[in-house]
């Protein structure tokens, strides 16, 4: 997955994506009068990479209607962003292809290249499988 894959998921979906200058976060969705929104500052963004990891997540908060308010509790608040980096892991980093790569030969390095992500996102997202189902190989 590019992002311009993650940009074509919204555009497909009607989610309009804008540069917003957050105090304190890279990115917020939000629905407006019907309509969903992805928020991003760029100017907290450094680079491609973090860019689609931002938008996967933020779009698995839609695909899981995972979405909450900003005064939520943080026992709701966690479980939503659980909910959506676990999208944001299938889509950027699927189970089936990770563990043909890992039966390939490829290491931790070799996987971030392959699926084009960052290196402790792909650390993330395999102790995610791990935990989900066990040994991978």
């Amino acid at each position: 997955m590019t992002n311009l894959d993650m940009y074509r998921i919204a555009e497909n979906e009607n989610i309009d994506i804008i540069n917003y200058n957050w105090n304190n976060v890279k990115a917020r969705i939000f629905e407006l009068d019907n309509s969903f929104y992805i928020a991003l500052n760029s100017k907290k963004i450094n680079n491609s990479i973090e860019e689609k990891e931002i938008l996967a997540e933020e779009l698995g908060h839609y695909y899981c209607n995972a979405l909450y308010y900003i005064d939520s509790d943080k026992i709701t608040k966690r479980k939503c962003e659980l909910r959506a980096i676990k999208w944001a892991y299938s889509i950027l980093v699927p189970f089936q292809k990770l563990k043909e790569k890992i039966i390939q030969g490829f290491n931790l390095y070799d996987l971030a290249d392959y699926f084009d992500v960052d290196i402790n996102y792909m650390n993330d997202c395999i102790n995610f499988y791990t935990e989900k189902y066990g040994i991978l190989v």
